[in-house]
């Protein structure tokens, strides 16, 4: 399919570009000037503003055979009717796609109801007032011969953005994790490369006159994901609930009413009907291991195979953490390679082979979290070798409630892994203790 894609630059639109591509699509970005953007998976562009409705005329030619509206409303009712007007008409009688973007918060707070469905009145919060006009609009689409569908994503987050972005920067520039509103807040969210996935879905093959929620969790704790913004900021604190009042004065009162909603959403029926499978690490773990706290890499291309292999590392460490603070023996010792592994604990035990690992770990283990444990960052990947990797670790004491162990030395584990038949273990091991 041949498919205008509007908001392409942004940053759900990146990735549904990518997605696209991916998946065989043609995507022909809707963009203010003809000025060639480097580096894009665009077929080709076509250009025009949504803010001025009619500089959309002729966008849809005939050989468009799909269209996907993901750029940001105006603000402005009139002024997005006629932009979904502009679109849908060349569309009309051919029963081609038109696939328009909301969002959950439409719905407003879902008070005690579990993960409510697409069928859920709307209750707009004031921020997306009159977005449930321009929802009907698109579907009355599906009389006039379009197949008319909306997308409702839920919070989006990966590739480091969204805005979990926010909620890391504010515990980085307040030195201590924030979240709005109540403590018991929580958020539907969704990995922005699964958000992509749903679009493509749904420009393929959703029926004429749809609704679909796109969240993969359908009611995240945001004081976990607060919690999780501050180790990716690095700041082990406790998080700190703000007034809604209070983030108004930052944020403006619209949008802090909306950081401050409780919602609990289902994406089920992408799942059954659209065969969307959202697989990717789900909110709190994006924040702890993935986009949103870089590691410098060495030795290696840029490239995908680059980002899999730290990824796969990163998720190697955290289950090194995992077992550590569960006192998980099996667990731990299944990072290890089992041919002659070599380990040198932080008192300077000297271990050499994996039975006399396994007989120091099962010894040590039970009981060390008892008072406290500690919590594990990659922050360097030496690639020696496309299946070696050298990788140094931050190791901070904290308390069971996540917080930072003040005056207690930090660890500074250093690992060579190997890669053998596609998973990646631990070689050899050093612990150091930090002395000041």
């Amino acid at each position: 399919m041949k498919v205008l894609l509007t908001g392409a630059t942004g940053y759900i639109g990146s990735a549904v570009t990518e997605h696209l591509a991916a998946a065989g699509h043609q995507v022909v970005a809707l963009t203010r000037s003809a000025e060639p953007r480097p580096g894009r998976a665009w077929y080709a562009q076509s250009v025009g503003d949504t803010a001025d409705p009619a500089s959309l005329a002729g966008a849809v030619t005939p050989d468009i055979d799909g269209v996907i509206h993901l750029a940001p409303p105006s603000g402005d009712e009139d002024v997005d009717a006629a932009v979904v007007e502009a679109l849908a008409a060349p569309l009309r009688g051919t029963g081609r796609p038109f696939v328009y973007t909301s969002g959950v918060w439409v719905l407003g707070a879902t008070g005690d109801a579990r993960e409510v469905p697409e069928d859920t009145p709307t209750d707009p919060i004031g921020i997306v007032g009159y977005r449930p006009r321009i929802e009907r609009r698109v579907l009355a689409e599906a009389a006039e011969g379009v197949r008319a569908a909306v997308v409702r994503p839920g919070i989006v987050y990966g590739r480091g953005g969204g805005i979990p972005a926010i909620l890391v920067d504010r515990a980085r520039g307040q030195g201590v994790p924030e979240y709005y509103g109540d403590e018991g807040v929580r958020w539907p969210t969704v990995h922005v490369d699964d958000l992509a996935e749903l679009f493509v879905a749904a420009v393929e093959r959703a029926g004429a006159g749809t609704v679909w929620h796109g969240v993969g969790e359908p009611a995240v704790p945001v004081r976990d994901l607060a919690r999780a913004a501050g180790r990716a900021a690095g700041v082990l604190a406790s998080p700190q609930a703000v007034p809604v009042e209070q983030a108004a004065e930052v944020f403006g009162p619209l949008f802090a009413e909306a950081l401050a909603l409780d919602q609990s959403v289902s994406g089920a029926a992408a799942r059954t009907s659209l065969g969307w499978r959202p697989e990717r690490p789900g909110a709190v773990a994006e924040l702890v291991w993935g986009s949103y706290r870089p590691v410098e890499v060495f030795g290696a291309p840029d490239a995908p195979e680059t980002d899999a292999d730290v990824a796969a590392i990163r998720r190697l460490v955290a289950e090194v953490e995992h077992a550590q603070q569960n006192e998980l023996a099996d667990r731990f010792l299944s990072v290890f390679r089992r041919q002659d592994p070599v380990w040198t604990t932080g008192h300077g035990r000297r271990l050499s082979g994996f039975e006399e690992i396994e007989t120091f770990t099962r010894k040590v283990l039970p009981g060390a979290t008892a008072e406290s444990t500690a919590v594990y960052d990659v922050e360097r990947v030496l690639f020696l070798r496309p299946d070696v990797a050298a990788v140094n670790v931050r190791q901070q004491p904290v308390r069971h409630d996540g917080t930072r162990i003040a005056g207690r030395p930090e660890g500074r584990p250093f690992y060579i892994l190997v890669k053998e038949d596609g998973t990646w273990r631990v070689g050899a091991a050093q612990n150091t203790v930090v002395a000041d």
